[in-house]
């Protein structure tokens, strides 16, 4: 049985959209509760440091990114275009990898070690990407896409 998806009205659908956060959403709550039971003590989006990163370890030099699959297009299974308004979409897609893309080098460039945890890596195994992340933390790497 092939299931139609329902059609959202233009005003429906702009408020499903302002009601997506960019801050205090389930995965990165869940993987700050996760670091701070690890032991890791940590600052929230620093508005001082380029792209405000989502965790800030000072003792580390380490700043955290957990982004969306589909808002910063991860290519996995959960990554989706919509069909309508396909160019805005396109846009808006492409701006946010080149950002990304600048931002980690922005952040390189200061020194700083820069992580990347995918949502989709904390909805599959999220003790392994836990583990990988403070594996990393605690590492000499440069940069992690978990």
């Amino acid at each position: 049985m092939v299931r139609k998806r329902k059609k959202h009205t233009p005003m429906n659908r702009s408020q499903m959209m302002q009601a997506v956060h960019s801050e205090d959403t389930r995965p990165e709550l869940l993987v700050r509760r996760a670091l701070f039971k690890a032991g890791f003590r940590y600052r929230l989006h620093r508005r001082d440091l380029p792209g405000s990163p989502d965790l800030f370890i000072l003792k580390y030099n380490v700043v955290i990114f957990i982004n969306g699959c589909f808002w910063h297009q991860h290519g996995c299974k959960m990554t989706s275009r919509p069909k309508s308004n396909s160019t805005f979409w396109d846009n808006k897609f492409t701006n946010n990898i080149v950002r990304d893309i600048k931002t980690s080098w922005k952040l390189s460039l200061m020194g700083y070690r820069v992580a990347t945890v995918w949502e989709c890596s904390i909805g599959s195994d999220f003790e392994r990407t836990v583990e990988r992340l403070a594996a990393f933390i605690k590492s000499d790497e440069e940069t992690v896409e978990i």
